[in-house]
């Protein structure tokens, strides 16, 4: 079965069992066989970490064992820019409320390199997840290297 880091944190699990240890980057994604997920379900913290952080793209396996799992748990990165940019506001709130955490982290993560412009989105996700997109968007500028000359950035030119 395919499962996506989904999450923009690495996320690494072991099953000595199996000797077996994963680790996955944001982004990655792996063929695991389904007796090491139905392992990864069973130990401390394993379905944990596939509910909130891996995508199992195996809808039948997600609702055998996580028939509490959300519609955005399905959620691809262009799912996730789709409802920052076009989603209304209650939608967007209620997703902040029900998507798993490796969603909620992608959003956060977006929201400034985007940047997100929809002043009440900005203050949903300060609300509900305690984000602050301004600063981090704030932070970003002033860790940026200021290598390039002031004078080109200028639309107006000298005659």
């Amino acid at each position: 079965m395919i499962v996506i880091n989904r999450s923009s944190e690495n996320v690494t699990y072991e099953l000595p069992e199996l000797r077996v240890r994963r680790e996955f980057e944001p982004g990655t994604s792996k063929d695991i066989p389904a007796e090491e997920l139905e392992m990864l379900s069973q130990q401390t913290g394993g379905l944990i970490l596939l509910k909130d952080n891996l995508l199992v793209e195996d809808k039948e396996w997600v609702k055998a064992h996580m028939p509490d799992a959300p519609i955005e748990y399905f959620w691809k990165p262009d799912d996730i820019m789709n409802c920052l940019k076009y989603d209304s506001l209650e939608l967007f709130r209620e997703t902040l409320e029900y998507a798993p955490y490796g969603v909620i982290t992608i959003m956060e993560q977006l929201a400034w390199r985007l940047p997100l412009t929809d002043l009440n989105k900005i203050q949903a996700l300060k609300d509900i997840c305690g984000f602050d997109t301004l600063a981090a968007i704030d932070a970003m500028k002033t860790t940026k290297p200021q290598t390039e000359n002031k004078t080109s950035k200028r639309l107006r030119q000298e005659v």
